[in-house]
């Protein structure tokens, strides 16, 4: 009897494993991930990242008569300095033909194409949080679709009299 059950035992595993392995389906995900360690001395980063990462709705609201604005919070350090913006071109929406201007205030400053000081050196030692906002100009809107995008950029800039 033993020979038996010897015998059975190895035939019964392996059964029992052939058909895990010739399972009836498979999923399988993959995620994608991105990350970003700025430097200790100097960054710009917003609060929420979904603020970059996704498209920001100014949709126009019949209710108010107005543009939805964009509104934020960017995390700003520079232990050497102060921290200047600018804009990367001119912010606008576009629906073909038609254009609706914008005006894009960071830390309650109007940025430009023209780099200026946005964080001062006092502030820009610690981890500062300033905010932004974005508005459409004007009240008179064209129906339509629009699409946009607002660049900005910023620079660690040392402070005033400081040998480079």
């Amino acid at each position: 009897m033993f020979k038996k059950i010897a015998f059975a035992a190895p035939l019964a595993v392996l059964a029992l494993s052939s058909s895990v392995v010739f399972a009836a389906g498979e999923a399988r995900h993959s995620i994608s991930l991105v990350a970003h360690v700025p430097t200790n001395g100097f960054y710009v980063v917003p609060t929420d990242a979904d603020l970059v990462n996704k498209d920001q709705d100014m949709s126009f609201s019949p209710i108010t008569g107005t543009m939805k604005p964009v509104e934020g919070f960017f995390d700003v350090r520079n232990t050497n300095g102060s921290v200047h913006g600018y804009l990367e071109g001119v912010p606008k929406l576009v629906g073909g033909s038609s254009i609706i201007d914008l005006k894009v205030e960071f830390n309650n400053k109007v940025l430009t194409q023209t780099p200026q000081m946005v964080v001062g050196e006092a502030e820009s030692d610690v981890n500062y949080r300033a905010p932004l906002r974005i508005t459409a100009a004007g009240t008179n809107f064209t129906p339509g679709d629009y699409t946009g995008a607002v660049t900005m950029m910023f620079d660690a800039v040392p402070p005033v009299g400081a040998a480079l």
